[in-house]
Order: C-alpha cells, then sequence, then structure tokens
C-alpha cells in the first residue's frame, strides 16, 4: 500500500489501494483471456473494459479527493469529469502545484473518453483493439500517476510554498 505522511494523503491511501488490486485482477484475467479479447469475444472484452473502467474511476476518485482536501474546490456538473482533470495539471498559487504534467493529464483524458464509452454505450460499441489499447495505456499511466501523487505530497510535505495545504488544507 501507498504510505503517505500528511493526512490528506494518508487518506488516499486504500483508494490507491483498491485500484491496484482492481488492476491486478485485470491483468491476470487478461493474461489467460487475451486471445478472446483480441478475438472480439463479448464477454472477455466487457470483462476487460469493465476493469478499465473501475480504476480509471479509482483514479477520479483520488483526483476528485485532492481537490476537496486540498484545494477545497470540488468541480461539479455536467464537465466535472474533464473539470478536475484540467485542475489537477493546474498549479494553484500558494496550495499546490499542478499533480498532472502534460503527458499525464492527455493519458487520463484518453481514458476519460474511453470509461464514458464503457459507462455510457454498455459495451456494443466495444471494439477489440481499443479495448486492448486502452488497457495498455492504464498499465503505463497508474504507476506514472501514483508517482505524480506521492511526488506532489513528498513536494508539500516539504514546505515547497505550499504552506496551507501542508497543514491539512486551505484555511476555511
Amino acid at each position: 500500500m501507498t504510505s503517505f505522511s500528511l493526512p490528506v494523503f494518508a487518506r488516499l491511501s486504500p483508494k490507491i489501494a483498491r485500484a491496484e488490486r482492481e488492476l491486478a485482477q485485470m491483468r491476470q484475467y487478461y493474461e489467460s483471456h487475451s486471445v478472446e479479447v483480441a478475438d472480439g469475444d463479448w464477454g472477455a472484452m466487457s470483462a476487460v473494459s469493465s476493469g478499465i473502467h473501475n480504476v480509471y474511476n479509482g483514479i477520479e476518485d483520488v483526483l476528485l479527493s485532492v481537490a476537496r482536501d486540498v484545494d477545497d474546490a470540488v468541480p461539479t456538473g455536467a464537465s466535472a469529469h474533464q473539470d478536475v482533470l484540467d485542475q489537477m495539471a493546474a498549479d494553484v498559487a500558494g496550495i499546490r502545484p499542478a499533480l498532472l504534467d502534460r503527458g499525464l493529464y492527455e493519458a487520463l483524458t484518453e481514458l476519460k473518453g474511453f470509461r464514458h464509452l464503457v459507462r455510457h454505450r454498455y459495451g456494443f460499441d466495444l471494439k477489440p483493439d481499443k479495448v486492448i489499447e486502452n488497457l495498455k495505456l492504464l498499465q503505463n499511466v497508474f504507476p506514472a500517476f501514483i508517482a505524480a501523487v506521492t511526488d506532489l505530497e513528498r513536494t508539500m510535505r516539504d514546505g515547497d510554498d505550499h504552506d496551507s495545504a501542508v497543514s491539512g488544507g486551505p484555511e476555511r
């Protein structure tokens, strides 16, 4: 489990652990069913797509927690899913540096789009190559995401001009 010192980040550990378990189970499933996914088997593609969906939801849950507990501003409304990515890609003066660099932001935006397809199209539009492509993307992105969260916590803990967040969040 990822370990953090600051309370606002320590609360992320169980969320990250759930997403890690989901990703591990999906990898194990895919290793046994990669041929079925490549062949377009609906059940296998749906299982892997659902796993991608779930891990992305875990990532988004972490982002929303940072927005709530560190920034004290959680996006709402129809564009909230994109807004949280935009918010996490921006520096917040006096609070925190950007959590997402350009590459991580773009990769998460792609995964968000795939998650939307899975959630709202019920698997009817799933294509084997897109399922596999998004699985590979997620497998690369997840460790980079965890590293970015860990780096943000380290930066804030060490006090790099983000003192209000070190104490547990912005003044309320």
